[in-house]
């Protein structure tokens, strides 16, 4: 079996050689270790396109009002997660408030992620591709995803942009070479920014990667987006890797082909960041639901196959943070958008939407086309209310304050007209929904 390693114990190697130990088998190490000290709370935002975004905006906005966002120490996103993720890096955002909020919350996160959520910014990356100075250029498609995201605060902002406040922020997508998870995390206090995977290496990003270009290379969903390969100027400077059976002089080879995808392809959770150090970790999951059918051609049993397996990654990081919790190893909770809220147990006066409403929610498209503001207002609906249950059931320790409970968008809160407001949601269409400006329920 092929041992797992800490990435942070990767970045201490004298040079790149001194950084490439053959990986053993795990059989030859003890059975015993020591386990290191976990600090703080990691929120962990799921991939699932746009809807995804929204429903963690809903959870962003119930945390803050508990007092839990302020004092997460990381934020963790994966695709759709990293939209969200990323603009808890807003720098007009105000982090030191005596009241225990996040100042510029409705300004900055809520306004701006409604506002991104609201355009198609995956048909004009698609369409890209035709552009004849494009034809030969594999990167072409993803470039101007993250162009269309820099159009935004905080998108335009470079990663290593210094940062006194608030939490550290973690892009991921998969690393297709060595088949593990490559981070893009912002720089934070006296910690700069840095880039990489453990078994590829890590350096600081160039000046001029943007936060935007991060969640770009987070959202290139293949086979629609072509990897995105990784600069030359960048794969000189990683350190600190490890390889496994290759040579030194394979592994060098292998850096100079990175090629970048989806992180939702390795660890849809986002959890990879943070459970191995922090105390306390939040998951919001907005990612599909796998749901029972039945296949009769080739294509369809080869698709289902390649689905089983990437759900069963998400499904085993699940059943063992479940188990640490059980055992308290960690603390804190998961809440999906497939949960229904229909008796909070005393907690609180408000229910979320009845089974049939949820279904609808569960089934919404995982796209980047435009969303209308009745699907933005059920989703973040949604997320507010299967947050607010999850934290306040199963970790009330993290609670700072007692903030009554206030769902946004009460025009949506009546079953009927949620469900009026995702008629036809779960479709894609070929060029993509456009800026809608009614269907406001």
């Amino acid at each position: 079996m092929t041992e797992v390693r800490d990435p942070s114990d990767l970045l201490t190697a004298a040079s790149p050689d001194d950084a490439l130990p053959v990986v053993r088998d795990s059989s030859f190490r003890e059975a015993t270790a020591t386990p290191r000290a976990r600090t703080g709370t990691g929120l962990c935002l799921s991939g699932g396109g746009y809807r995804a975004a929204l429903v963690h905006l809903g959870a962003l906005r119930r945390l803050d009002e508990l007092g839990v966002l302020a004092h997460v120490r990381t934020v963790s996103g994966v695709s759709g997660g990293s939209l969200a993720a990323a603009m808890l890096a807003h720098p007009a955002l105000d982090w030191n408030r005596d009241d225990g909020r996040v100042g510029g919350f409705d300004e900055h996160v809520a306004a701006g992620l409604r506002a991104l959520t609201a355009r198609n910014i995956r048909t004009p990356a698609l369409l890209s591709r035709l552009l004849p100075w494009r034809w030969f250029d594999p990167d072409a498609a993803v470039e101007e995803l993250a162009r269309q995201l820099a159009q935004q605060t905080p998108f335009d902002q470079p990663l290593a942009a210094p940062r006194r406040a608030g939490p550290r922020v973690v892009v991921s997508a998969t690393d297709l070479v060595f088949g593990v998870d490559w981070i893009e995390q912002t720089a934070w206090g006296d910690a700069p920014a840095r880039v990489g995977s453990y078994r590829a290496g890590y350096a600081a990003p160039s000046s001029r990667w943007r936060l935007g270009d991060a969640c770009a290379t987070s959202c290139a969903e293949p086979p629609f987006f072509a990897p995105r390969r990784v600069a030359r100027e960048l794969t000189q400077r990683l350190s600190g890797g490890y390889r496994e059976l290759e040579t030194a002089e394979q592994h060098r080879r292998l850096l100079r082909r990175l090629q970048l995808v989806d992180g939702g392809v390795y660890d849809n959770l986002g959890l990879e960041p943070v459970w191995k150090s922090h105390h306390d970790v939040l998951v919001s999951d907005g990612g599909g639901v796998f749901r029972a059918t039945t296949q009769r051609t080739v294509v369809g049993r080869l698709a289902r196959s390649l689905e089983i397996l990437g759900r069963s990654g998400s499904n085993t990081r699940l059943r063992w943070l479940h188990a640490a919790y059980a055992r308290d190893v960690l603390a804190g909770c998961t809440w999906g958008i497939d949960d229904v809220v229909a008796d909070l147990d005393g907690l609180v006066d408000a229910v979320g939407y009845p089974f049939e409403v949820v279904e609808l929610i569960a089934r919404v498209r995982t796209d980047l086309d435009a969303f209308s503001p009745g699907e933005q207002q059920v989703l973040e609906r949604h997320g507010y209310l299967v947050a607010d249950h999850a934290v306040r059931k199963h970790a009330p320790a993290l609670v700072r304050i007692d903030a009554p409970v206030r769902p946004p968008h009460e025009q949506v809160a009546d079953p009927r007209v949620a469900a009026a407001a995702l008629r036809g949601s779960a479709h894609r269409t070929l060029l993509g929904r456009r800026r809608v400006a009614g269907r406001t329920p």
